[in-house]
């Protein structure tokens, strides 16, 4: 049925993803702006977005760039092509080439690709609900004591786990409605997933390296200052 609704309503759907993926940009330098003013109370290593892709541009604070438009008519052109070679008097069909998919599939083949997309920022909007709401109430000076600084690799890790349990639901909506259109979304939250653990790993072994050289420089000049003749007065 969803994937039935989307493939009908394909403008509609190419409309919504685009204007997700505008929503996860503006949003990011939201939560990036907001973060500095809570900074001594909540602050995270690194950059403030969590993908590397978009790091640098974020942390410019430049709202705008020609690669944003760039990326979002990328997405309709995709997936406006897509659903123009899957419309059944059109496209591969009128052309009769043997791509071994018929009609009844095309809907589903639609709605994946959309999921693929979609389902992957809910997540992303979601998390930055979350980091809006605490910045604002951590701007309140009782609203905390101390301040805490996340490591790199303890971010990526809880994103990682934040993807999968997204993934898990997307899972369940899955198996009862059989539609394509949640198994896009499992498989797009299951690959960012493993890559942000990947990112977390990597960054965990480099602060690990760090933190032994930095007791290692420290350790001679301990050594030094525990052997230095004592001095009378």
């Amino acid at each position: 049925m969803i994937d039935r609704v989307l493939f009908d309503w394909a403008p509609a759907a190419i409309a919504g993803v685009v204007a997700i993926f505008l929503a996860d940009y503006f949003l990011t330098h939201l939560g990036a702006r907001a973060s500095q003013n809570v900074r001594e109370r909540w602050s995270v290593e690194g950059s403030y977005e969590m993908n590397p892709t978009w790091e640098r541009q974020i942390d410019s604070g430049r709202w705008f760039s020609w690669r944003v438009p760039a990326v979002a008519l990328l997405l309709a052109v995709t997936l406006g092509s897509m659903r123009v070679l899957l419309a059944p008097d059109g496209g591969w069909f009128a052309l009769g080439l043997n791509v071994g998919l018929d009609a009844g599939l095309a809907p589903a083949v639609f709605g994946f690709a959309v999921g693929l997309i979609l389902l992957l920022q809910v997540p992303v909007l979601y998390a930055h609900a979350t980091n809006l709401q605490t910045f604002r109430d951590l701007a309140d000076p009782i609203a905390a004591e101390g301040g805490v600084r996340y490591r790199r690799w303890f971010i990526y890790r809880q994103g990682a786990g934040h993807f999968l349990r997204f993934a898990v639901l997307w899972l369940v909506l899955w198996l009862p409605s059989q539609q394509a259109f949640f198994l896009g979304g499992v498989v797009s939250c299951v690959l960012f997933a493993r890559r942000l653990a990947q990112l977390g790993a990597a960054s965990r072994a480099a602060a690990k390296a760090q933190a032994a050289a930095a007791g290692a420089a420290a350790r001679p000049a301990a050594l030094e200052t525990a052997a230095a003749p004592e001095t009378i007065p």
